[in-house]
């Protein structure tokens, strides 16, 4: 099909808020595209993509990482450990008898952990002369607040922080792919519309941000916060990088994604009835893919590099504007610049 984002409608609304700590209403339309053919992403024969969080079949990341395995890509499966990610090859494998086994392989490292991830990213280098896509879909989604023994929020730590690290070790590699090819690299991201949520005005200046409780604790409120706070992160990650990577004239896309919401078993404990029991939505992990498929692998970006380049992308792959914090490039900045500054005292 065509790209049909012409038809697309306009940016999605700040949420309605109550004043004071209230959940912030997002009240918008997910789906601004139909659902496309997973027939029109072309042969990946040749590229090599890492999925990070892709080791439950549950979960979108493991169906992005199965679907360009079917198309031919070498797949790195993330995964906290080997053991998990080598079970989902077999899982893989067991779905699709014909995937080459050769073709599959583990990517073990603890997002939460930033010495973690460098060690696995440096790995990776060393072993590897081309990177076509990375997916940063690895998060925790609904977690008390706690900190990591590095004294950050673990959910920061896990959902910003190591997918920082990740793509900052491997950005050359994906600039020296893009040097030598004529298909760009791409870096997704995985967002969401929770950011919408986060107060405006809310700061990335310093340790303290990024430990925001964001209210009580233990409360939902909370956990929906500081994940969307971290969605923002993400979102502002890839625009800054973008930015970056356009002034040295870099051949490379790097786009942020809302999959769709209600889509893994983790989202399913997160949108939790008041009763506490699990609200199980309507979209499959596979339609939550489907998006961040688009961004990786889809010929759309690459025609219309202009309008990608730094986009977020609602489903199935429709460019959108996120909220008005996450298009602010002196925010931008100020993360990359303190996300920089509290990497540099923790690690080696």
């Amino acid at each position: 099909m065509g790209s049909g984002c012409e038809n697309c409608p306009g940016p999605i609304g700040d949420p309605d808020s109550v004043p004071g700590v209230e959940l912030a209403v997002l009240d918008h339309e997910e789906v601004l595209r139909p659902k496309w053919d997973l027939k029109e992403i072309p042969s990946q024969l040749g590229r090599i993509a890492l999925v990070t969080g892709a080791n439950n079949p549950d979960g979108i990341g493991f169906h992005v990482a199965h679907q360009l395995a079917l198309k031919g890509a070498k797949v790195y499966v993330g995964a906290r450990s080997c053991e998990k990610a080598n079970a989902a090859i077999r899982d893989m494998l067991h779905k699709s008898p014909e995937l080459d086994a050769a073709l599959i392989a583990p990517f073990a490292a603890d997002m939460g952990n930033v010495r973690d991830v460098q060690r696995a990213s440096r790995a990776l280098t060393l072993q590897e002369n081309r990177l076509d896509i990375l997916v940063n879909n690895a998060a925790v989604v609904s977690t008390p607040f706690r900190k990591n023994s590095d004294g950050i929020a673990v959910s920061f730590a896990t959902n910003h922080l190591g997918t920082f690290v990740l793509t900052k070790m491997l950005t050359p590699l994906l600039i020296e792919t893009g040097r030598a090819h004529a298909e760009p690299p791409r870096i997704i991201n995985v967002a969401s519309t929770s950011h919408h949520a986060v107060p405006q005005g809310t700061t990335f200046s310093s340790l303290e941000d990024f430990n925001n409780s964001f209210g009580n604790l233990g409360s939902f409120l909370s956990k929906f916060l500081r994940y969307g706070y971290s969605k923002l992160a993400n979102i502002l990650h890839l625009k800054e990088l973008q930015r970056r990577l356009d002034g040295n004239g870099a051949n490379v896309l790097a786009m942020s994604v809302h999959p769709t919401t209600g889509v893994t078993n983790a989202m399913i404990r997160h949108q939790g009835g008041a009763d506490g029991e699990p609200v199980r939505l309507e979209p499959s992990p596979l339609d939550g893919a489907t998006t961040i498929l688009y961004a990786a692998a889809h010929p759309e970006p690459k025609q219309d590099r202009i309008k990608f380049a730094g986009s977020f992308i609602m489903p199935f792959g429709c460019v959108n504007e996120p909220s008005e914090d996450a298009q602010n490039p002196d925010l931008a900045r100020q993360l990359w610049e303190t996300t920089e500054s509290v990497l540099g005292n923790i690690m080696i």
